[in-house]
């Protein structure tokens, strides 16, 4: 047994019929992966499932996992109508916001679990499988869906392998180790594409995201003393160059954390008129998430973020700054 949580959360299941999965706001590809693993895995079992996500648009370069198109966007967590489900299980969501894209505290009206790996969970379910050494969401259900002794198929075999791939940054980042090596590895004979993950995730850049990453290099910035680069677009340009998908995140992990002599970096895009995104990313193991978190936000210490709402754009950048000058001093 990987987890002992793992013969808990199997009871829950079993004793629920309609089960509710999310994507958590801004999905990433462990976040849609990894619900679209367990959404097969629960169907497999014989259960009713729903995938919700509170976020109007997904990233549509992931439209090969099974089960993509029933994804149900923009959902109001405000009102949704809890009493149609029995259990929900949240993944890749450190947070209750994250889940439901809203700060103020919606009110939690069912039995929550929640499985994730990020460090900075605030364990908010009434069950809590928390690996927060693990790379990805993609690869602790692995492990998860080994305790339940399920025969994995080439499409949850695939949407695991995007998980992981995603948050690995196709293995490049620190924390990938001997087991993801394994699992993949294991996946692979399941008849997942790991290629085609990489591919698509990594060397299927639209138009509007080249311009966008032009913009941004145009744009970075280096503090010398504090060994961070940076980057922020306001809105005006975001909004001229497309509002192309993911390209924060997208962004971050191609230059944040690439600079010699620098311990981390972070891109910031106004998606709306006073709503800052920041995506941290760290280069030395430097902890970003404490950044992140002191900014309302989490994540893990390679890859976090944050949102700052109702501040113009500069004063809202020269927050950030003040935060990751704070950190970085306390780092030294």
């Amino acid at each position: 047994m990987n987890y002992k949580e793992s013969k808990l959360i199997l009871e829950e299941i079993k004793k629920a019929k309609r089960i509710i999965l999310n994507c958590h706001k801004s999905p990433d590809p462990d976040s849609i992966g990894s619900a679209l693993a367990t959404r097969q895995v629960l169907l497999g079992l014989g259960k009713e499932v729903e995938v919700v996500c509170p976020s109007e648009e997904l990233p549509q370069n992931l439209n090969y996992l099974n089960g993509f198109s029933n994804i149900k966007t923009g959902v109001d967590f405000g009102k949704l109508d809890y009493s149609k489900f029995d259990l929900f299980l949240t993944l890749d969501s450190s947070s209750w916001d994250q889940v439901t894209g809203l700060k103020d505290n919606v009110t939690k009206k069912i039995k929550i679990i929640t499985i994730d790996h990020h460090l900075t969970s605030t364990k908010y379910g009434y069950i809590n499988l928390l690996d927060s050494k693990i790379t990805s969401t993609g690869e602790l259900l692995f492990s998860i869906f080994e305790d339940w002794k399920v025969k994995i198929s080439k499409n949850i075999a695939d949407c695991l392998m995007c998980g992981i791939v995603g948050d690995t940054g196709a293995f490049r980042y620190p924390g990938a180790g001997e087991r993801t090596f394994e699992v993949a590895s294991k996946l692979m004979k399941l008849g997942a594409d790991k290629d085609k993950a990489v591919h698509i995730l990594y060397r299927s850049e639209p138009y509007e995201l080249i311009k966008f990453y032009g913009e941004t290099l145009t744009r970075v910035q280096i503090d010398k003393k504090h060994k961070f680069v940076w980057s922020a677009i306001p809105y005006e340009i975001y909004d001229k160059l497309g509002k192309p998908a993911v390209a924060k995140e997208a962004a971050a992990s191609l230059f944040a954390q690439v600079v010699e002599g620098t311990d981390f970096g972070f891109i910031a895009v106004e998606k709306e008129k006073g709503e800052l995104s920041i995506s941290f990313r760290s280069r030395t193991g430097f902890n970003t998430s404490e950044i992140a978190v002191y900014l309302g936000g989490g994540g893990h210490i390679y890859a976090s973020g944050a949102r700052i709402n109702g501040l113009p754009f500069d004063d809202a950048v020269e927050k950030v700054l003040a935060a990751a000058r704070k950190f970085a001093s306390k780092h030294k």
